[in-house]
């Protein structure tokens, strides 16, 4: 949805800054408008040595966001496509960005797009969590289900519950740290596949393989993590980003549920039952729409009698 480039921040001694602009298609719409309005909001009131510094929109006529440079390479560039971490690595870098996480979660906000593409690795060893366009504020617990979630996001680490455009509060931040760790231990994303409509849905029915049967070196405890935070059900997953992040500075502290013996499987025929059951959600809608405009228009003819 934008475009970043390299630039000299003039009122501030010239210094090297970022700023994000809107592409052309989106720059004219509201939605666009009110992105970067809020990603400068929420920016500006984040003050953490793992997020990336924003120093604010410097136009009232056109909408930008300017952070901080930052020298170094996304998380992305280096896994994905077979290509994963040692262990040792992986915990550190989910540790680093869970505290960033955390820390925004106690300011009040849901990030909602964590993931390997969001997050820098500086040469010095630290990293940078980037991109706060889709944040949300909280929502409280009871409006959860009804509040629709952000519409922006990456489809491969976005929880179940966000799929189906409910807010999941923090937990959604907890899945995609789950997926993350998952990529980068394994190599592979939790789904993968070509299409992503099968890709979405699959993490509605069914499990991911279990880390072990694709890298075997991975340690039990490590895995019950992450399948814990991969959990489809919210409150099976760790509560906080704080009681996961603990779980992956110590994983011999983690109790060992076997939860790789009882993974689901997305097979064909859970796929075929998912399809259809929507098909006849979606079928009696209608259905039961035109049944009760005809009993309102009996109601009304009865009542003219």
């Amino acid at each position: 949805m934008s475009v970043v480039f390299k630039a000299k921040d003039l009122a501030n001694d010239g210094d090297t800054v970022a700023v994000k602009i809107p592409l052309p298609e989106f720059s004219s719409g509201l939605g666009a408008w009110s992105l970067f309005q809020r990603e400068a909001e929420i920016g500006l009131r984040l003050q953490h040595p793992s997020i990336v510094r924003f120093i604010g929109p410097a136009s009232k006529n056109r909408e930008y966001v300017v952070t901080e440079y930052v020298t170094g390479k996304t998380l992305a560039s280096r896994i994905g496509n077979g290509r994963r971490l040692p262990e040792a690595e992986a915990l550190r870098i989910l540790s680093q960005v869970s505290a960033a996480v955390d820390y925004l979660h106690g300011e009040g906000f849901v990030h909602y797009d964590v993931k390997p593409g969001n997050v820098i690795l500086c040469p010095d060893g630290s990293l940078r969590l980037i991109d706060f366009g889709t944040a949300h504020e909280a929502v409280h617990a009871r409006f959860s289900l009804s509040a629709p979630a952000p519409p922006f996001a990456t489809s491969d680490y976005m929880a179940p519950e966000q799929i189906r455009r409910r807010r999941g509060q923090t937990r959604v931040d907890v899945y995609a740290l789950g997926a993350m760790l998952y990529e980068m231990l394994t190599g592979h994303t939790p789904f993968e596949g070509d299409d992503p409509y099968l890709v979405a849905s699959a993490r509605e029915i069914g499990d991911p393989l279990a880390p072990r049967s694709l890298c075997p070196e991975i340690s039990e405890p490590v895995e019950e993590i992450v399948l814990r935070a991969l959990r489809r059900n919210p409150a099976e997953r760790f509560a906080t980003v704080a009681e996961m992040k603990a779980a992956v500075d110590d994983p011999s502290s983690v109790p060992l549920t076997q939860l790789a013996e009882r993974l689901v499987p997305v097979t064909p025929r859970r796929r075929l039952l998912r399809n259809l059951r929507f098909a006849a959600i979606t079928g009696l809608a209608p259905i039961s729409g035109l049944v009760g405009l005809f009993l309102m228009v009996w109601w009304w003819l009865e009542r003219r009698h």
